[in-house]
C-alpha cells in the first residue's frame, strides 16, 4: 500500500510521465501534479515557494520524485514554517 495520497497520485500518472518527462522530477501535492522540473533542487524550490506564498497550508504533504521506473530520488515531506526566534518576535 502506498503511504500517501501524493504517492498514489504519482503512481496513477507514472506511465504517462515516464513517456513525456523521463529522468525529470515531479512535484505532487495530494491529488494534484504541481509541476515537472529538470532538477530536483528546482522542484524543492518550487515546493518551498508554495508554502512561503501560503498557496499550500502548513502541514500539507508533498512528494518530489524522479520520473523513472525505479526512482533514485523520492522525497515525502510535510513542511512547516519554523517559529521565529524569541528575540525576533
Amino acid at each position: 500500500m502506498l503511504a500517501s495520497e501524493s504517492a498514489r497520485t504519482f503512481e496513477a500518472m507514472k506511465d504517462e510521465l515516464i513517456r513525456s518527462f523521463p529522468g525529470q522530477f515531479a512535484l505532487v501535492c495530494g491529488a494534484r501534479l504541481v509541476g515537472v522540473y529538470s532538477k530536483v533542487d528546482e522542484a524543492m524550490g518550487a515546493a518551498a515557494r508554495l508554502f512561503e506564498d501560503d498557496t499550500l497550508p502548513q502541514g500539507t504533504p508533498i512528494l518530489i520524485t524522479e520520473i523513472a521506473l525505479r526512482a533514485s530520488v523520492r522525497v515525502l515531506a510535510t513542511p512547516y514554517k519554523r517559529a521565529a526566534p524569541a528575540a525576533a518576535r
